[in-house]
């Protein structure tokens, strides 16, 4: 009895931990079935979700499980994680990295402008973080100015928002904002390298991102305090870089990473690493999934 008046009077765990459901990634074979495909520990094969012309972008997943949105020809897209539903939510040809806010009700996805004829490709092209409502309406605008901002994500407590920034000057950052667009902080300043490609863990309290050096197939996964403090690497070693790796996901779990790997392939493939000791797991793609052997920007859905 006295456990039950406990529970009763004991709130529940801020950023709960969700059960792990499947990997769903962008896939393709030979140029044939484009689109996003699904995988899982304990199925038989991958599954197709959706089949779109092509050129398609990694999916996100809602909180609640029950939507996945991506980036496809001529805009965003949402659909049911089976494949149902698919309905086409902005029409930008310059649309993309699209994610979901905590609430699951908006769409957090970066615009690129359209530069005039004759502008010399070393311009940075301006690229700004948008939101709107899963139906395609109530279009908001967060950020501005000369910055190319991509990828962003909310966290789950639903705060701040993540993202990386490149300037005309500048090396590509992770920055933080709150959801109304005010209060960008650079949250790894000092880095002289690039980072990018922000992940939440399931609590909120770390970020899982890329660090790079342009030109260079040097990269390796790296995670932070939001307010950039305890900075901890999470792939390679020091002077002997892991390399290759791009679009990192959080498991719901929060005990494990996929991301995207290119080392050494001929095509993308997925790796797990299991963060509190990063054992590298499974590998994913490849000849041994026939069905979609080349596998990209994936994203690890609630169960």
């Amino acid at each position: 009895m006295l456990l039950a008046l406990a529970a009763l009077v004991l709130p529940a765990a801020a950023g709960a931990a969700a059960k792990n459901g499947p990997i769903a990634f962008a896939g393709s074979k030979a140029g044939q079935k484009n689109g996003i495909w699904a995988w899982k520990d304990g199925w038989k094969g991958l599954r197709h979700i959706t089949a779109l012309p092509d050129n398609f972008e990694g999916p996100q997943g809602s909180p609640n499980g029950k939507w996945i949105v991506f980036g496809s020809v001529g805009g965003i897209f949402r659909a049911r994680p089976h494949g149902s539903q698919v309905l086409q939510v902005t029409s930008g040809s310059f649309d993309r990295a699209p994610s979901f806010t905590r609430s699951g009700d908006r769409i957090l996805f970066s615009r690129s402008e359209q530069l005039p004829p004759g502008t010399p490709e070393d311009v940075l092209v301006p690229e700004h973080i948008f939101s709107v409502k899963l139906d395609g309406t109530g279009l908001h605008q967060l950020t501005s100015g000369d910055f190319a901002d991509r990828e962003p994500v909310m966290s789950p407590n639903g705060k701040i928002i993540a993202f990386d920034r490149k300037s005309q000057t500048s090396s590509r950052h992770l920055f933080t904002m709150r959801t109304d667009g005010t209060h960008v902080k650079d949250a790894t300043p000092d880095l002289a390298a690039w980072s990018s490609e922000p992940s939440f863990n399931p609590s909120g309290n770390r970020i899982v991102y890329v660090k790079s050096f342009p030109g260079s197939d040097t990269s390796d996964l790296y995670t932070v305090h939001p307010d950039g403090s305890g900075v901890s690497r999470l792939t390679g070693q020091s002077g002997n870089p892991f390399g290759g790796v791009s679009s990192p996901s959080w498991s719901p779990d929060g005990t494990k990473v996929v991301f995207q790997l290119d080392r050494h392939f001929s095509r993308s493939r997925l790796q797990i690493i299991r963060v509190k000791d990063r054992h590298l797991g499974a590998t994913l793609g490849g000849d041994k999934f026939a069905q979609s052997p080349i596998m990209r920007a994936p994203a690890w859905l609630r169960g």
